[in-house]
């Protein structure tokens, strides 16, 4: 792995292992239209042919892209010659939803309506899903990447550095804590409602009984809200969370209030 970005190796080595997995993947759509029953695709009307045929061709589209892309931070350094780099890189493409998400659904209603049972499309519909959730995973370690010390650096961001002092707490009520540092007091609020929050949305996905593929999606938003909190990018990512988790919203509601305070 690239020396200069040592610092922030996990999460590199995160986006390294997701390239192999879309390597492998660009092999399997190949297989999956060369080997297996897509030939039979012909048997739906050519009105309604390329909606199915979009499946295989933006899958496997986004499976070389991203596999070039992420393979690529460690080895190219005039693509990516800073963390910053590796973060601004993939914004407006897939990792960010510049795709149409309902390409999978479609097919399948479209297989369904002509009544073709194809084994390679339903197959397709699944690694597309699956690469979805790569993608899901792509956008929490490149907010990962936002949090870490070496991109503040690079953004003359302020770095909060670790201290040693003495520490008394004392008074604690409710949510309140008086804290004696050196002889200075301060009063901290909420402390445990920012820190707890993102675990307890977790927890509650958890114990709903929803379907482990849409819990798994949940889960990842609010990873991806954890971490922009961490980094001073709330606000935004907050939008994009209410919007992504719309659906399941009731999962949620207990805990809206906590996360507008946060705002």
């Amino acid at each position: 792995m690239r020396t200069d970005l040592k610092e922030v190796a996990p999460a590199i080595s995160r986006l390294l292992s997701i390239a192999a997995e879309f390597s492998e993947n660009n092999k399997y759509w190949s297989h999956l239209k060369n080997n297996e029953d897509f030939r039979f695709v012909h048997r739906i009307p050519a009105t309604d042919r390329h909606k199915v045929e979009a499946l295989y061709g933006v899958g496997r589209d986004m499976a070389i892209y991203m596999q070039d892309a992420l393979a690529s931070i460690n080895y190219d350094f005039s693509k990516y010659p800073t963390v910053t780099s590796v973060v601004e890189r993939f914004e407006g493409t897939w990792v960010h939803g510049n795709y149409d998400t309902k390409i999978p659904d479609i097919a399948a209603e479209i297989c369904n309506r002509y009544a073709v049972e194809l084994w390679s499309v339903n197959e397709m519909i699944s690694l597309f899903k699956k690469q979805e959730r790569l993608l899901a995973a792509v956008r929490v370690t490149l907010n990962m990447l936002k949090c870490s010390a070496l991109y503040k650096m690079e953004n003359g961001m302020a770095i909060m550095k670790e201290q040693s002092p003495n520490i008394h707490i004392s008074a604690v009520t409710g949510s309140s804590i008086n804290i004696n540092s050196d002889g200075s007091t301060a009063r901290i609020h909420q402390v445990y409602n920012e820190s707890r929050i993102f675990e307890e949305l977790i927890t509650a996905i958890k114990s709903q009984g929803i379907d482990p593929e849409i819990a798994k999606a949940l889960i990842e938003n609010v990873q991806m809200l954890a971490a922009s909190h961490a980094s001073g990018t709330f606000k935004d990512a907050y939008k994009n969370f209410i919007q992504n988790v719309s659906a399941h919203i009731t999962v949620f509601t207990p805990f809206l209030p906590t996360l507008a305070s946060l705002l």
